[in-house]
This record gives C-alpha cells, sequence and structure tokens, in this order.
C-alpha cells in the first residue's frame, strides 16, 4: 500500500488545482458549441437570394458521385434542350456519411453542407428530407468550398 501512496497524492493534487478553474461544460439545450467553419452537417441546398429559387441545376453529379447512394433525384425535361427541371431531390440521412463530396462535386455550388448537427429523432420519417427542407436549411449557408 505504501508505493500508491504518491499517485494518490498527485491526483488530489491536480483535483484541487481544477476545483478553482472555470468549469468547461455548456448546458446543451440552452448553449450550443460553436463549430469550425469546415464542420460538415446536414447537406443543404442553397438558392438565389433574389428569386429564392433553388440554385440546383439537375444535372445529376451530387447523386453519382455519392458513394453510400443517400441522394435520390428525379428530373423532368422541359422545353429547351439544355435545361431540366429539378422535381423531385431526396437526401437519405441515414445513408448519408456526411464525406461532402456532394458539395465538392456540385458545379454551380447549388449543394453545401449545412452548420446543423442535431439529427435525432423518434421516427425514421425525420431522416428522409426533400427539397424544400434542405432548401430551408442551406438559405443562408455560404458554397461550401468558397468558405
Amino acid at each position: 500500500m505504501l508505493p500508491l501512496v504518491p499517485p494518490q497524492i498527485k491526483g488530489f493534487f491536480v483535483t484541487f488545482k481544477r476545483l478553482f478553474q472555470k468549469p468547461v461544460t455548456i448546458q446543451y439545450p440552452d448553449e450550443r458549441r460553436e463549430v469550425s467553419d469546415r464542420f460538415r452537417g446536414i447537406p443543404a441546398l442553397r438558392s438565389d437570394p433574389d428569386t429564392g429559387r433553388v440554385l440546383c441545376v439537375a444535372c445529376g453529379l451530387c447523386e453519382q458521385i455519392c458513394p453510400t447512394g443517400a441522394i435520390v433525384i428525379n428530373v423532368a425535361p422541359t422545353e429547351r434542350d439544355e435545361e431540366r427541371n429539378l422535381v423531385e431531390y431526396t437526401l437519405k440521412l441515414g445513408r448519408c456519411m456526411f464525406c461532402g463530396l456532394c458539395a465538392r462535386v456540385c458545379p454551380v455550388d447549388a449543394v453545401t453542407m449545412s452548420q446543423h448537427y442535431e439529427l435525432a429523432s423518434q421516427s425514421r420519417d425525420q431522416f428522409f428530407r426533400q427539397k424544400g427542407e434542405l432548401s430551408v436549411l442551406g438559405q443562408d449557408e455560404p458554397a461550401y468550398f468558397q468558405q
């Protein structure tokens, strides 16, 4: 028992020293921890601030590059051959691994990684996000790779 006394005294000293320092804990629901600028939260769709339309040109690159197949896009052709309408954009959060490849490959920076990180839910339906929800998330978000 005698060899354990110095480590115990050392431990008590550390505890006594920490007793007078400011606590590092935060009161989570009331206070939120700041995330870094490069944090990869939920992928979001950016919109044009003037018109409010989603910037996505329905090229489908984000759907193709997604390694888990978390993005599903339905596109409808228009009268003009060079344009397509984005009918449905679905993000399966249960499959998304938040890698940021979709934001990196987007030619018009329509997809960005948001700062939103609270993903807890009681039902699986909350893990499917549609175009409208993703555009609300990305309203004030800057282009991810131009930060």
